[in-house]
């Protein structure tokens, strides 16, 4: 098996892939957050995810360095600034966060196959993909 067997299950709608955030570093983690999702309100969810989130770790998540990121990312900076301020997101991330610790998560990532945790070493994911993948052709 390699990993293409998982692009595949994503492909024929076996899979599907969902990103939910998962609060494990406090305030900056929250605040990280729902600066995603204000930039996700002008369709640059996932610039401003890659970018902040994953290149960015080590930076402490303010209000200044998303506003920075936002006018790099070409956001209308008042509208982005309005659901920063309003917070217009935070019963979403709350609820995430709620379903995650109800479902079993404890870190991250956490990958699940049918609604089972299956770990997130490559081999067990593939080993629950083929599982899945065998129960559906019969």
């Amino acid at each position: 098996m390699e990993p293409q067997v998982i692009h595949e299950a994503v492909r024929s709608g076996l899979a599907r892939y969902e990103y939910r955030h998962f609060i494990i570093f406090g305030a900056n983690s929250e605040y990280a957050a729902l600066a995603t999702e204000c930039a996700g309100d002008q369709g640059a969810w996932w610039e401003f995810h890659d970018e902040y989130l994953f290149e960015a770790q080590a930076r402490t998540f303010t209000r200044a360095g998303t506003i920075a990121l936002a006018e790099r990312e070409g956001l209308d900076l008042e509208q982005f600034q309005h659901c920063l301020d309003t917070q217009a997101h935070a019963q979403r991330l709350i609820t995430m966060q709620e379903q995650a610790i109800a479902s079993g998560v404890r870190g991250t990532p956490t990958i699940t196959v049918n609604g089972r945790i299956v770990g997130s070493s490559l081999q067990s994911i593939l080993d629950a993909v083929a599982e899945a993948s065998d129960r559906s052709k019969e």
